[in-house]
């Protein structure tokens, strides 16, 4: 009888080191760790049990003040356990044990997730398996889910057996049903799947958030190209020079349709459908039918976003520019012909490849009358740069973009990302490609010099309800190699476009920083 306790005793105290690892291993509450939990209580009832029965046999005399004291702490013990698994059993929180956080949901999930006013309907449509893994990575799927609902009153979660089940599954018109299964989001007449493999293991939270954001929202938002203009070609997928990465693992992936626009004289205007025009850096500068065609689009309440490369210009070869002075006579956003530089960069190479880093700086101390508006580089309350806290944005070959002292009439302006202290424009660009060091002169802006801004801009142009003016929106960065294939893959320079797209469009709930994975955008061997 006595080898029973002990065993039972050494059994329950393993049960429950074994519950507790489980927790750490499948970062997660999940069916084994609350069997283990389970068999731990179990034991040490048994154990409980055979402990008091020895007792009897013991003297009175030596038996109850050491049986009585051994009780007492038997039973706290026990209670402790038994109160573990209850709290275990119905808690509804986990804890954040891996590295990228998956446990908690990003700022922009939720964002989304309150944003709901139509239902959307969840269904899993799981393989029932033997396999743990495969077991696991449904559990944890549906835990997801299930955190999600704790955001809105509009999901429901259903989960199918597609054997049990045929006629849902089939009504549901799923289409990759292997391995672990899929999660199916329906919207309205709007569906679309998330296939779960072992290779992924679980649902994903970008996944989800971007598919929801696709099967919740009804009107499909586009986004244009000018093209025409040797800007970074979006169908080119060269790691250097393309843009493939920003149209289809960006956009495209949050839902905006992406489409090239050539203006032309015989049809110089932007097309109505448009709700963001892209001008993704240029070589060749735009005729005044594509600027008259851009004012009117403004004028009409459109949305602008343009990134501006430094130049290298030949002096003796002079050129006519329109976009830089259109941008500063309509917007007051004067685009300077220089290349922002520092003392603690490497070095400036001829090719202009040394990265400069936009950070969030502590101490970033500063005497400028806006000083309070910023948070390091950052605008501190724009919807653009609210969000980007404490990170790096990683730019290279970036030009000053300021906003003039006094804007034109009706324009309204905000400047988002500015340089450390200790940098300035450099304009004697040439001297640069000839292997000069680079000094600051009395006529160049000095650091913190800004490098992107945003304006709103007055229009008389009603909105649908007719309640007010839809004003139109510009924003201009100093640099576009930022959203080249090969800097796609920095999760933050993402988080800028993105965000930026979002305040163009409106689209306040996708202004967040988004939820990461652990494989990056894009990889390079």
């Amino acid at each position: 009888m006595r080898w029973i306790r002990t065993l039972s005793g050494i059994g329950a105290i393993v049960a429950f080191a074994v519950a507790l690892n489980l927790i750490i291993f499948n970062e997660d509450i999940t069916v084994m760790v609350l069997r283990a939990l389970g068999a731990a209580v179990l034991l040490g009832i048994v154990w409980l049990v055979l402990y008091l029965f020895s007792l009897l046999g013991r003297s009175a005399k030596d038996s109850v003040p050491y049986g009585l004291n051994a009780v007492i702490a038997s039973i706290a013990v026990l209670s402790i356990a038994v109160t573990l698994y209850a709290y275990v059993k119905r808690m509804d929180v986990s804890w954040d044990l891996t590295q990228e956080g998956r446990q908690e949901l990003s700022s922009q999930t939720r964002l989304v997730l309150q944003s709901l006013t139509e239902p959307v309907e969840a269904y899993c449509v799981f393989v029932k398996s033997a396999d743990s893994s495969v077991v696991l990575a449904q559990e944890k799927t549906q835990r997801f889910l299930e955190r999600c609902q704790q955001y809105t009153d509009h999901l429901s979660i259903t989960v199918l057996d597609p054997q049990k089940d045929p006629l849902q599954t089939e009504a549901l018109d799923v289409l990759r049903v292997k391995n672990v299964g899929t999660v199916v989001l329906k919207s309205g007449d709007r569906k679309k799947e998330i296939p779960l493999t072992k290779v992924t293991s679980r649902l994903e939270e970008r996944d989800f958030t971007n598919v929801l954001i696709n099967v919740s929202r009804k009107e499909v938002q586009k986004v244009y190209f000018l093209d025409g203009h040797g800007g970074r070609n979006i169908d080119d997928e060269e790691i250097e020079l393309g843009g493939h990465l920003l149209k289809e693992n960006v956009l495209m992936r949050e839902s905006y349709e992406v489409a090239k626009l050539l203006i032309t004289s015989e049809l110089p205007a932007v097309p109505e459908d448009c709700s963001v025009l892209f001008i993704n850096g240029y070589q060749e500068d735009l005729k005044q039918y594509e600027l008259d065609a851009l004012d009117q689009y403004i004028e009409d309440g459109g949305r602008l976003l343009c990134l501006i490369e430094p130049s290298i210009r030949d002096a003796s070869v002079p050129t006519e520019e329109r976009l830089r002075p259109w941008l500063e006579n309509r917007f007051g956003i004067e685009v300077y012909e220089d290349l922002i530089v520092s003392p603690l960069m490497q070095g400036v190479d001829v090719a202009f490849v040394s990265d400069f880093t936009i950070p969030q700086l502590e101490g970033f101390e500063d005497k400028a009358p806006n000083a309070m508006e910023f948070r390091g580089s950052y605008h501190s309350t724009h919807p653009i740069t609210r969000t980007l806290d404490d990170i790096k944005m990683e730019m290279s070959q970036v030009r000053t973009v300021a906003l003039a002292e006094i804007l034109p009439e009706g324009v309204v302006g905000t400047t988002l990302l500015r340089t450390t202290p200790d940098t300035w424009g450099e304009t004697d660009i040439a001297g640069l490609v000839e292997g000069k060091t680079p000094a600051p002169d009395g006529y160049e802006r000095r650091g913190p010099n800004p490098v992107a801004v945003a304006v709103t801009v007055k229009t008389d142009r009603a909105t649908m309800s007719g309640s007010r003016s839809r004003d139109g929106r510009v924003v201009v960065i100093g640099d576009a190699d930022f959203v080249s294939n090969k800097n796609m893959g920095i999760s933050y320079n993402t988080d800028l476009i993105l965000n930026t797209v979002a305040w163009l469009t409106e689209n306040a709930d996708l202004i967040a920083i988004r939820p990461r994975t652990g494989e990056p955008v894009l990889s390079l061997s």
